[in-house]
């Protein structure tokens, strides 16, 4: 399977569901799929994943230096932390004078989402990244966009929100991920419904509604 500029604006969905990021081979791909050069390139962090401890939040110092060393410009990376939006339907009192919220304190548009080309989401605690996807109404205007072209980058934690491991998550993939697995499944198509162990290294690439480890 071949990505390149033209399929992917043809606005067809385009995850890499990774246990600990791209390596050298997986970097190769997807860059064919994102269509610019690194310095051109536009991205979102979410670090929402990785704030329950000091611990964690080293995760996000480390998401930064290697979407840097990617060769993404720091001024092209927008981090969006959902802990500080508001929950979906609360209706603002005190603050309801003030119309242009800036961007990272308030629920993006779908719009608003694929003006970036890539939106990356970080490792830390799974089940805490998707209590507030949900928490926020995060979930539909990101689906959206990443079905008209925006890149997913999954770490760890977000690549198991769009993997089959929890009930309300992200559902782009039926199989549970089990990410930094010492024992890899095979490369290839995915079995059905299968648990998937997911080595350091590896990686789920789904391409419209063509799902493979690679």
């Amino acid at each position: 399977m071949v990505c390149n500029h033209q399929m992917r604006t043809e606005a067809m969905k385009n995850l890499f569901l990774t246990s600990s990021g791209l390596n050298e081979k997986t970097a190769a791909l997807f860059w064919e799929c994102i269509g610019k050069e690194p310095v051109n390139t536009k991205a979102i962090l979410v670090p929402s994943a990785a704030v329950g401890n000091d611990g964690a939040r080293e995760g996000i110092i480390v998401c930064i230096e290697r979407l840097a060393n990617m060769g993404i410009p720091l001024h092209n990376i927008l981090l969006y932390d959902l802990a500080h939006l508001l929950s979906d339907g609360y209706k603002r009192t005190y603050s309801s004078y003030i119309s242009d919220v800036p961007v990272p304190f308030r629920l993006m548009t779908a719009q608003e989402l694929t003006q970036y080309d890539m939106i990356v989401f970080c490792g830390g605690n799974a089940r805490t990244l998707l209590s507030e996807i949900n928490r926020t109404g995060f979930a539909k205007p990101l689906k959206q966009a990443v079905e008209n072209g925006l890149v997913y980058l999954g770490i760890s934690a977000g690549s198991m929100v769009a993997a089959g491991n929890f009930s309300d998550g992200l559902g782009y993939l039926a199989n549970p991920l089990i990410p930094h697995a010492e024992k890899e499944s095979p490369r290839g198509e995915i079995p059905k419904n299968d648990w998937i162990e997911l080595a350091d290294g590896q990686m789920v690439w789904i391409k419209g509604e063509r799902q493979e480890i690679k």
